[in-house]
């Protein structure tokens, strides 16, 4: 393999022949960064001695390989040991009868190769055991933990910076970019059909829903600048925060160089410190009767360090208040150390003689988007490219990056910009703010900004999942999810003064490429028509596509249908 070769002929003048037999072993296992791996080893040996870049390698190796899982070998290899996994706890399972006992034994090997436990809820064991009887659950998990190990040894060795990789390591963008290629090739080939068929593609919903990033980013800055004007017609000010991490979770100094006080913390960890920080600051807000609203923007320093930019909007007698207990919970850990109190904590009143607060942050949306009008980043890199590793950074650590402070539900939002016209004057009046994008008159008509969603006029409307039976053309609704528990409920419409108000047009099942019925279907000129018009009467439609698996037989798991 060219990496391990590379990176043994790069470490070969350090140690004993000993030292490069077992070099030679950890760079075969960790191939696809082995490379990576020598130039660290390298770095290591010249700053200390190649006894401690030893160490170092041998406990990046432990890191990666958890027993009889190498997190770095190949998608057939971990594929592989997921079935492993998952025959282990199916047959810990089975040992007893009893359901708790049957539970602690299989999370005893979930804890020991280090994934995230599945959730339960109640007093019902039985979902749980069946996702950890099944390898597909243990092969997405495996997959999680690959690549965010693989992100953090690759943020501790000096891989993500602005001299290497900015925000994200190159390694977890070759990743992302893969996975990007393969959902766009599962949407393009897999097909939704409804009760009249009707049928198109998953590539066309997608483009025309929030998950088309200029849709995404458009829906964002018309919600911001509706908040503006509610701002203004109240006269209420804008301010924009800025919350950072203490210095010793900052893997590498501003300039690229590592960092002295580094702790090792990882990103998700240092995301978790600022979101208990806000629901701090939110607390205590509460407790003084002081309710901002706006939206949280969050994205990544140069190393991959998460920090917080906010833009809150409220009464003026309030802005003093609020700098003073956002700065003390941001300085509460290390407020003391060099450059504390400059960074920690900012805040810019917005002026509205040097422009509006939505134009202030959308170079923030866009940079985090799709680097929509943007040249470059602050670190002079592209601003497409940036937005893609920006993006790659928050999918791999399941950061959210945009979140709504206040104001009324989104969901209501788009389920209203589904629904035909009411009968309703007052219902009809509301329809049409949020079919014209207007956010502002939305916002004042489900009441002021400090309302609580419980006392909005409209709230969203659940119920139960709709699939299309493919031999008898029936509807149902299924009972238990894949893993035998209850089905969740699904956003079906609004309710409005006690009334359920469907949004649902139709009930969809899904079709492959070269399933015969879409194929015959296609063939047809008046139904792809049909088709047109449907997709443009579906409003915006939000699709998850997951990663594609090799097609097993699965315990515990029914079709998908939607």
């Amino acid at each position: 393999m060219p990496q391990v070769i590379y990176a043994d002929k790069l470490t070969e003048a350090y140690g004993t022949e000993k030292c490069r037999r077992i070099r030679q072993h950890i760079f075969t296992e960790l191939s696809p960064i082995a490379g990576d791996l020598a130039a660290h080893y390298v770095k290591t040996a010249e700053r200390s001695s190649f006894e401690h870049a030893n160490h170092a390698l041998i406990d990046i190796h432990n890191q990666l390989r958890i027993e009889d899982l190498n997190l770095c070998a190949d998608h057939e290899e971990l594929l592989n040991a997921a079935k492993r996994f998952a025959e282990k706890c199916y047959l810990a399972r089975n040992r007893t009868e009893i359901p708790l006992e049957a539970y602690q034994a299989c999370l005893r090997i979930v804890d020991h190769y280090q994934v995230k436990r599945p959730s339960i809820k109640g007093d019902n064991l039985e979902p749980a055991l069946n996702r950890m009887s099944c390898h597909r659950w243990w092969y997405r998990r495996i997959q999680i933990l690959r690549l965010r190990k693989i992100e953090t040894i690759s943020r501790n060795i000096e891989l993500v910076n602005r001299l290497r990789g900015t925000y994200a390591s190159d390694y977890t963008i070759h990743v992302k970019r893969k996975q990007k290629e393969r959902n766009r090739l599962y949407l393009a080939s897999t097909f939704v059909g409804n009760e009249n068929g009707e049928i198109f593609s998953l590539q066309n919903l997608a483009d025309r829903s929030v998950s088309n990033p200029a849709i995404r980013r458009a829906e964002l800055m018309v919600r911001i600048r509706g908040f503006e004007m509610v701002a203004d017609h109240l006269g209420h000010v804008g301010e924009f925060y800025t919350l950072t991490t203490p210095s010793r979770m900052h893997a590498c100094l501003h300039h690229g160089a590592i960092n002295p006080r580094y702790d090792e913390t990882t990103v998700l960890q240092a995301h978790e410190y600022l979101t208990h920080q806000w629901s701090l600051i939110r607390a205590e807000l509460h407790r003084q009767g002081i309710q901002p609203y706006g939206f949280r923007v969050v994205e990544p320093h140069h190393d991959g360090t998460p920090h917080w930019h906010l833009l809150l909007f409220m009464p003026d007698k309030h802005r003093e208040a609020v700098r003073k207990v956002m700065s003390h919970y941001a300085l509460m850990d290390s407020g003391n150390e060099p450059g504390a109190q400059e960074h920690r904590f900012k805040a810019i009143a917005i002026d509205p003689d040097k422009g509006t607060a939505a134009g202030y942050i959308a170079k923030y949306i866009a940079k985090n988007i799709d680097g929509y009008a943007l040249d470059q980043d602050l670190y002079g890199n592209d601003s497409i490219k940036a937005a893609e590793r920006i993006t790659a950074w928050a999918n791999t650590w399941g950061i959210r990056q945009f979140q709504q402070i206040g104001g009324p539900s989104v969901t209501v939002w788009r389920q209203l910009r589904k629904l035909d016209k009411a009968d309703d004057p007052e219902l009809e009046a509301i329809r049409q703010s949020a079919t014209a994008s207007d956010w502002a008159a939305f916002m004042l008509a489900m009441g002021n900004p400090e309302t609580p969603h419980r006392s909005h006029a409209i709230k969203p409307f659940y119920d139960e999942s709709k699939q299309l039976n493919p031999l008898t053309e029936e509807v149902y609704s299924p009972l238990i999810g894949r893993y035998g528990d209850t089905a969740p409920l699904r956003v079906a419409g609004i309710v409005w003064k006690g009334m359920n108000l469907s949004t649902r047009k139709h009930v969809w099942m899904l079709f492959k490429v070269d399933s015969e019925d879409v194929t015959l279907r296609s063939e047809a000129q008046a139904e792809r028509t049909q088709c047109h018009a449907a997709a443009v009467s579906l409003g915006l439609v939000s699709i998850t596509v997951p990663t594609p698996f090799h097609h097993q037989e699965v315990n515990y798991e029914c079709p998908t249908q939607h």
